[in-house]
This record gives C-alpha cells, sequence and structure tokens, in this order.
C-alpha cells in the first residue's frame, strides 16, 4: 500500500496522462483507418468509372463495328490498365481485374485481326460473335469483381474499427476504474487524516493540552504535520501559565492596544502642536453640531480666528516663538470657551470656534470680546513678552445659512474684513447670505464693530 500521498496523486496523474493518451491514440487510428478506406473506396469508384466508359465504348463498338469505336474502346481499354498499374501498390485486390483487362486485350487484338480480313465469311461470324459475348463477360465480371472489392474493403474497415473500439473500450475501462480506485483511496485516506487532526485541534482548543495525534496509520505528508502538532502540544504543557496569569496578561495587552488605538484616534484627528481639532476633525464636528442643531433648534455660530501680526514675531524670533505663541493661544481659547464648544486649527496662525448650542447670538459680542482679550495678553518667552492680536469673523447658523461649507466661507470671509482694521476686531454681518458671500463685494444689512 503506497502511505504517501504525493505518490498517490503522482500515481493518477500518470494513470490520467496514460487514459489521455490512450484516448489520442485511439482517435488517431479510427481517423487513419477511416482516410485509408476513403482512399481505397475512391480508387474502386476511380475504377468503376473506367470500367462504365469501357462498357459504354464496347456497346458503341458493338452497336456500329467500325474502326473509330473499335479505337476508342482500345482507348478506354488502355485508360484501364494504366489506372490498375497505379494502383497496383495497394496491394494485390485489383490483380483479378488487371487479369480481365489483359484477357480483354488480347480479345481486342484478335476482333483487330478479324477486323482486316474476311469477316463476312462463316467462320469469321461466328469468331466475332463470340468474342463479343466475351466482351460483356469480362465487363461483367470486372464489375462484379469491383463490388466483391468494395465489400470487402468496407467489411475489412469495420473489422479494423471494432478492434480498434474494443481494445481502446478495454483499456478507457482500466484506466478509468484505476483512476476512480485511486481518487476514491485518496479521498478516504485525505478525510482520515484531516479527521484525526481536526479531533486533536479541537481537543487542544478546549484546553486539553495532553491532545496527541495518532500517525500510525497516517500518509507521510500528513505525519509531518502531525509530528509537529505533537510537539507543540508537548511545547505547551511545557510552558504554559496559569488561567489567571493568561487572563491578567489579556487584560494588560488589551488595555496597551486601547491606549494606543486611543492616540491613534487622537493623533489622527487633533493638531500635533496645540492639540486642537484639525480641519477634518472640526468638519466632522461641525456636521454632528449642525445635525445635532437642526433637531434641537439650537443654534450655533462659528468664530473664524487669523492672529495679527504672528509672522512678524515668527520672523524675527525665531519658530520656536511661533510654536511657543501657537500653544499658548491654543490653551487660552480652550479656557474661554465652554464644554459644548469645540476649537480647531486649520493651519498656520488661524483657528477656528465653534459655539455651539446656542438659543440665542447675544453672547457674540461678549464672547468675541472675551476672545480678543485673551489673545491679546502678553506672552513671556525668553524673558521677553510677546503680542499678538486677532482678527474675527463671525457666521451665524442659521439665520445665514444652512450649508457647513457656506458656514465657514461666511466666517473666513468675515475675518478678511475684520483684517482690514488695525488691531483687534471681529467683523460679524448677522444677515450675509450664501448668493452674497459669491461676490466680490458684500453687502452686509447689519454689522458692527468691536474692539477690546
Amino acid at each position: 500500500m503506497i502511505s504517501s500521498l504525493f505518490k498517490k496523486l503522482f500515481l493518477l496523474s500518470t494513470t490520467t496522462m496514460l487514459l489521455t493518451l490512450l484516448i489520442v491514440l485511439s482517435f488517431s487510428k479510427i481517423s487513419s483507418e477511416q482516410k485509408q478506406t476513403k482512399v481505397e473506396l475512391d480508387t474502386i469508384i476511380d475504377l468503376q468509372l473506367r470500367v462504365d466508359l469501357l462498357r459504354s465504348q464496347l456497346w458503341v463498338f458493338l452497336q456500329f463495328g467500325d474502326q473509330p469505336s473499335l479505337k476508342q474502346v482500345e482507348y478506354a481499354q488502355a485508360e484501364l490498365a494504366t489506372q490498375l498499374t497505379a494502383y497496383r501498390e495497394q496491394g494485390s485486390q485489383f490483380d483479378n481485374i488487371q487479369r480481365m483487362n489483359q484477357s480483354l486485350q488480347a480479345l481486342l487484338g484478335q476482333e483487330k485481326r478479324l477486323y482486316f480480313s474476311d469477316i463476312n465469311s462463316q467462320h469469321g461470324i461466328s469468331a466475332t460473335r463470340l468474342l463479343h459475348s466475351r466482351y460483356n463477360m469480362i465487363v461483367q465480371n470486372m464489375t462484379e469483381e469491383l463490388a466483391h472489392v468494395h465489400r470487402v474493403v468496407l467489411d475489412r474497415n469495420a473489422d479494423n474499427l471494432t478492434n480498434v473500439m474494443t481494445y481502446a473500450a478495454a483499456w478507457l475501462i482500466f484506466c478509468s476504474l484505476l483512476v476512480s480506485f485511486v481518487a476514491w483511496l485518496i479521498l478516504l485516506r485525505f478525510k482520515s487524516d484531516a479527521e484525526s487532526i481536526k479531533k486533536a485541534i479541537v481537543d487542544l482548543a478546549k484546553g486539553k493540552l495532553d491532545a496527541k495525534v495518532d500517525t500510525a496509520s497516517m500518509d507521510s505528508e500528513f505525519k509531518v504535520i502531525a509530528f509537529f502538532f505533537n510537539q507543540m502540544t508537548i511545547s505547551l504543557r511545557e510552558t504554559t501559565v496559569t488561567t489567571h496569569e493568561l487572563e491578567e496578561e489579556v487584560k494588560r495587552q488589551t488595555m496597551q492596544l486601547k491606549k494606543k488605538q486611543e492616540q491613534l484616534i487622537f493623533l489622527s484627528e487633533h493638531d500635533p502642536l496645540t492639540g486642537l481639532y484639525n480641519r477634518r476633525a472640526f468638519d466632522k464636528s461641525l456636521e454632528s453640531a449642525i445635525v445635532k442643531a437642526n433637531r434641537s433648534g439650537c443654534k450655533l455660530a462659528i468664530l473664524f480666528i487669523d492672529l495679527d501680526d504672528f509672522k512678524c514675531v515668527n520672523d524675527t524670533y525665531g519658530h520656536d516663538a511661533g510654536d511657543v505663541i501657537l500653544v499658548t493661544i491654543a490653551d487660552r481659547l480652550g479656557k474661554v470657551t465652554r464644554q459644548s464648544d469645540f476649537v480647531g486649527r486649520l493651519g498656520g496662525d488661524e483657528f477656528v470656534i465653534c459655539l455651539d448650542l446656542l438659543q440665542s447670538f447675544d453672547i457674540l459680542p461678549q464672547k468675541t470680546q472675551q476672545i480678543m482679550k485673551a489673545i491679546s495678553e502678553p506672552i513671556t518667552y525668553n524673558d521677553r513678552e510677546l503680542k499678538v492680536s486677532a482678527s474675527i469673523g463671525v457666521s451665524h447658523f442659521p439665520d445665514q445659512t444652512k450649508n457647513k461649507e457656506a458656514l465657514l466661507s461666511i466666517a473666513d470671509e468675515a475675518m478678511y474684513r475684520s483684517k482690514q482694521v488695525t488691531g483687534a476686531s471681529c467683523f460679524d454681518g448677522t444677515k450675509l447670505t450664501c448668493e452674497g458671500m459669491k461676490s466680490e463685494v458684500v453687502e452686509l444689512a447689519s454689522a458692527r464693530k468691536l474692539t477690546p
């Protein structure tokens, strides 16, 4: 018994290849037999046509008995002789016809001698009649011989095809049974070995560290897998820890993963310098705030903040000083906003605040004053006092627009209007609309200038 899955598969594939080769050879043999039979039948048909031509020429000669018709008979007989000579290499099946044709040739020679002698004598007339009857007999025998050869060819072809089909069918049945047997053997052994390994793995999953795979009747490939599995269970029994220790380790690893996940989420949503929301996180929070405002009927305001004189400080005292200013401003903005509000840094020295859950906008003047004051307070850096101010633009939801992008754009445009004024300032256009926002000159029905 073969104890290797590879060897079984190799035997199966080899047998399949032999089966395929046998089928190809069988069809090739059948095709060859058919081609040979076709050639022989074509030869018989050609000879039959020659014999029919000879018969027709003889009939003409017997009707007219003149020299031209005799020459046509001789010509037809000569063509038949030529074809028989050409087909002689196919075998001896046309030998009888060739002998008949030779006899016919001899009779035609006698016919010519009688034709030039006294054919009107009693002896000549009798000889001529005898020759004519011999003509008909020979041509008839040729036709019968061709019919016999035709039948022999067909019988031989049928016998050859029967033999080919019989041997091919026998080998096909044998190879098919062998393939089926090998495939069934592989299936049974594979299923048995796989079930043994599966049972051992299930036992191990249930905590049975003494699980072991019996390799006595396995194929060599599965024996290797079973050997490593058994070695693994031995190592597990030697190195396994208690359930309590395992639970503690799982808790510790889970906490570490949770902390790392929280860190990754924080880094993906917050500005790495200030810790404020980045643009993506601010947009996401603003979307949620707009949905909540639509549902609750509350209002919200966007404060777009740009630091004045920040570039001058940054160029004069360096990027470290600029970073200190940004971090300090971010901390101050967090202190002057409510817990429901959220602050983001859009990049550079631009900040944005969303005042959420507002019942009205009456709080805005006081809140913007508070923010400008907090930003304008001095910042100490390397024993120096640095000061920056803020230009603020305000937009209102839903009074001005219900669209998130339009809300930010209105606040941004209002901020740029505020920057036209020297020093800290806030521009609040309470009736700015989305359509007015697209034009170069925006008309504001109510605007007020606030200074700290």
